[in-house]
């Protein structure tokens, strides 16, 4: 059985700390710029995934990236995308077939985003894309869409 995603939210910041999440400014839909390219302070993603028993105690490939409307990645390559591997234990009191909670904080400084238009933040699991978040860049009432 494989990992699934419960929620993906996006923020202006995030933070995991015993088990909960702790999000700053969450719910926004559009980044707006005076002029671009625009860079972004600071974007958080909180993710809580589900961890089935039969997932525990074995690597998991974890990648999130920031793709614009031709898919492409925002990210320079190299390094790419955010990717990791997690593993998550079985603890001692977790009852045998339980599943677990596995929450994520993720915070992207500095994103560039070089023109106006529909972004994606993916996340993918084991190389499958399991969840997708589209917010929008728009200039200000007056700015100009390209430099």
């Amino acid at each position: 059985m494989a990992m699934t995603v419960d929620y993906m939210v996006l923020a202006d910041a995030v933070a995991a700390v015993q088990g909960k999440h702790f999000i700053h400014g969450a719910g926004w839909d559009t980044i707006t710029g005076l002029s671009f390219p625009v860079i972004h302070p600071s974007m958080g993603v909180a993710v809580r995934l589900r961890v089935p028993w039969a997932a525990t105690n074995r690597p998991h490939d974890l990648e999130l990236d920031v793709v614009d409307e031709e898919g492409q990645s925002i990210f320079a390559t190299p390094p790419g995308p955010l990717q990791a591997t997690i593993i998550a234990g079985r603890p001692p009191h977790l009852a045998p077939g339980q599943d677990q909670v596995l929450p994520l904080a993720l915070n992207l400084n500095g994103l560039k985003f070089e023109r106006a238009g529909i972004y994606a933040v993916v996340l993918r699991l084991d190389g499958r894309e399991v969840m997708r978040s589209s917010f929008k860049v728009s200039p200000a009432p007056g700015a100009a869409a390209h430099s």
